[in-house]
């Protein structure tokens, strides 16, 4: 058991180790109809995670050791030669290393770049040598075993590992087609191919929606425009690797003219961000989102969704929500902090024109609130303004207990909030302007940052005791996490640590290292 865990560990090292090649069309071996297709730069993955700085020499050595001890002179000397220099592999790592999954949810691949072929038999015929997989058979123009449900075939130009509940002969046979598979019928082919290719990312995926639930799947098709499908919509996410932080940028890629259409009609709605209202949160909210706009325009776009018209139904009491809407000019924020472990303190603030809406407003909740006898008062405090009484505020997550909720219009603000101090003293130190990610609001259509940082004890809190030490190790990793759109087909997610002079991904690795116990 102890020597085929070693074994599988030369697997690990082969990836961790890189050798370079010359070109060849090896990515026409994935399917053109793959429902999620990611690619994995492993040179710059090994690279940017600093492993062989992380991992002592002395730990290698041993696992050198393990691997070969053992084992017939020639077979022996097969993997010292690939420790040493994992180009002897065969595999050429340099090139990208591609990942896929069949519409089905059940079949994948895995597709590599083969440098020598002689070399990976070598290989193959130690590890059936070691009985952890099958002899090789030559048959179909290809070389193939297996192990367990996986089959692995290679030919001079690519090597395919593929897995799903079929039959093993039902595999090989859909595999001997994809090994064949003109360049012209592959995803090679495709423009989200060539997209992932130029997006120069340490990872990248492309992915369809066809995998998603069945319930989220039919909430989407329903907001599509008549005649559009699912599969016209594509994403590309690029993922990289940089100093504190990592960065995911997302591309939706439309295939339909109707449905690339809606999504910039509806962005249209939407304006570029400042920096309003970012005074008016303390440094250390947790979740803060802003967007910008002409709320008449924004629910005009809302209106036309079914998704939009049946949660408007489903609401517990009939409010008209549009002269609401048409009251809003500008940026809207929502600000969430914990003023305890147990009670939120949440703050809505958007620009309006004036506040007409508001009495109206006012006037659709008396009846709703009349209804909750004791439990609920509202209460005049002053011109366009009103307090919200509630006997006990866990009913709207805010806690047991007396709470507060103030409602109003201030300067042409509006503000729903339950932290009357904040309303009315306003910030104590630092707001969100001091944020590390403040400078990135400005221009964007739609922004989101959760500090974690700021809610560390808060997230300890909920970890058992005896896991708190290492949980602690894993929180205090990360500082923040912030979303923006860009425009109807771009937008970013970021998550950054605290250290912002190291590679994030060494920083990973290393506390994964660390808390396996093999560094410390």
């Amino acid at each position: 058991m102890v020597k085929h865990v070693w074994n599988y560990a030369l697997l690990v090292v082969l990836v961790l180790l890189a050798a370079c090649s010359e070109k060849n069309e090896y990515t026409r071996v994935i399917p053109q109809d793959a429902s999620v297709v990611g690619s994995f730069q492993v040179s710059s993955l090994v690279q940017k995670s600093g492993l062989t700085e992380s991992v002592d020499q002395t730990v290698l050595d041993k696992l050198k050791k393990n691997v070969v001890q053992g084992l017939p002179a020639e077979e022996a000397k097969v993997l010292e030669d690939i420790l040493n220099n994992p180009s002897e592999s065969g595999i050429d790592f340099k090139r990208p290393i591609y990942f896929f999954i069949q519409p089905d949810g059940e079949t994948s691949g895995v597709v590599a770049c083969v440098q020598n072929s002689d070399k990976l038999h070598d290989l193959v015929d130690v590890l059936a040598g070691q009985q952890m997989c099958a002899q090789l058979e030559e048959k179909d123009g290809a070389s193939w075993t297996e192990s367990g449900k996986l089959v692995l075939a290679f030919t001079d130009e690519a090597l395919l590992m593929g897995s799903g509940r079929m039959k093993s002969e039902e595999l090989k046979a859909q595999m001997k087609g994809w090994l064949n598979n003109p360049k012209e019928r592959s995803f090679a082919a495709t423009d989200e191919y060539k997209s992932m290719s130029e997006a120069n990312a340490d990872m990248a995926f492309v992915n369809g929606l066809d995998l998603m639930p069945v319930e989220l799947r039919s909430m989407m098709q329903a907001a599509l425009p008549e005649g559009a499908k699912l599969s016209d919509i594509r994403m590309l996410t690029a993922v990289r690797f940089e100093n504190g932080k990592m960065v995911a940028d997302m591309q939706t890629i439309y295939k339909n003219k109707e449905l690339r259409k809606m999504a910039e009609t509806q962005m249209a709605a939407l304006d570029k961000l400042n920096d309003k209202y970012m005074d008016a949160y303390p440094e250390n909210t947790f979740c803060w989102m802003a967007l910008r706009g002409n709320g008449a325009k924004l629910y005009e776009q809302l209106d036309k969704q079914k998704v939009f018209g049946s949660a408007l139904m489903s609401m517990p009491f009939d409010i008209d929500l549009k002269p609401v809407f048409e009251a809003v000019d500008g940026t809207v924020t929502l600000g969430m902090n914990m003023l305890d472990e147990k009670i939120p303190q949440v703050s809505l603030f958007a620009e309006v024109k004036n506040a007409d809406f508001l009495q109206a407003l006012i006037n659709q909740l008396k009846p709703i609130i009349s209804m909750a006898g004791r439990s609920m008062r509202l209460v005049p405090t002053g011109k366009d303004s009103y307090e919200l009484q509630l006997a006990d505020g866990s009913q709207f997550g805010m806690g047991q207990g007396p709470t507060s909720i103030c409602i109003g219009v201030r300067d042409k603000r509006f503000y729903l909030t339950n932290d009357k101090l904040l309303l009315n003293e306003g910030v104590k130190g630092n707001s969100l302007v001091k944020a590390p990610w403040a400078s990135e609001v400005s221009g964007k259509r739609f922004f989101m940052a959760l500090s974690i940082s700021s809610v560390r004890d808060l997230i300890l809190s909920e970890v058992p005791r005896y896991s708190r030490g290492i949980a602690g190790q894993v929180v205090d990793n990360f500082s923040y996490l912030t979303v923006d759109v860009k425009d109807a087909e771009h937008a970013t997610l970021t998550i950054a640590s605290n250290d912002a002079k190291t590679n994030v991904l060494k920083q990973w690795v290393d506390l994964g290292l660390k808390l396996s116990g093999v560094v410390r």
